[in-house]
């Protein structure tokens, strides 16, 4: 994409789409991390909408300062065209008009570069948030994982000051963030630690099309079917459980 028209579309979508979150004011939930976003965004939808909760994420690679706001306003995109992108231009504007539109988002939102989360954050501001791993997946564009973990950090200070906090409390980085913001947070892990606002869970089974993960909430134990293998999935399940008791009390 040329840089005009990239720098052109970057704000003209912006505003659009801060214009529309004010209008209809969804519950936000933002999903960040090296990896497992994807995952961890569509279970999240799964657990939403199977208690009948109208929910929208974000395409997979929608989750950049331009991809973004399209998966905000549910457009597609017109990638390196001129051509493509003029009725999207136009379906932007549109979309301000649009009565309908999702009670609840659960938005990806992609770090590669320093200085992409507080992009991100200035168009969005989670209400519920959540880190789901930091690796050295994108760490090129980064000094070091110091100054990547940094990009995390923008993300729980600029979030919604009273919304709910998830963290991974297997990844040592991750845990360390919580010191930004004190109350509401709650920790995720396959590890015995003690701690309140803690899921542990952990595989009682495997089976030939997954796994049977045990799920502990303040003592209160579940079994569920997963039917993946990989501790990534049972991350996934978990947050997707946290979110929606967090939404359900929400109501």
């Amino acid at each position: 994409m040329k840089t005009a028209l990239k720098q052109f579309l970057k704000y003209y979508l912006k505003y659009i789409t801060k214009l529309v979150l004010l209008i209809h004011r969804p519950l936000v939930i933002g999903v960040t991390g090296s990896i497992n976003e994807v995952f961890t965004k569509d279970e999240i939808k799964r657990q939403l909408t199977a208690t009948g909760l109208e929910a929208r994420s974000n395409p997979k690679n929608f989750n950049t300062e331009i991809g973004l706001p399209l998966a905000i306003l549910n457009l597609p995109s017109g990638y390196g065209s001129y051509k493509d992108w003029l009725p999207i231009i136009w379906q932007a504007f549109e979309s301000i008009f649009n009565l309908k539109f999702p009670k609840i988002l659960i938005l990806g939102l992609g770090v590669s570069d320093p200085g992409d989360m507080k992009y991100l954050m200035s168009l969005v501001k989670p209400k519920i948030a959540v880190i789901t791993d930091i690796t050295q997946r994108y760490i090129a564009s980064f000094a070091d994982m110091n100054k990547l973990a940094k990009e995390y950090e923008y993300f729980i200070k600029l979030m919604d000051k009273d919304g709910y906090l998830i963290l991974n409390h297997d990844n040592q980085r991750i845990k360390k963030l919580a010191e930004f913001k004190n109350d509401k947070t709650i920790f995720f892990g396959l590890a015995e630690t003690g701690l309140k606002n803690y899921w542990r869970g952990q595989v009682m089974e495997k089976t030939l099309n997954g796994q049977v993960v045990k799920v502990t909430e303040n003592g209160q134990t579940t079994e569920y079917q997963i039917n993946r293998f990989g501790q990534h999935h049972i991350y996934a399940l978990m947050i997707g459980l946290i979110v929606k008791k967090i939404v359900l009390n929400f109501k």
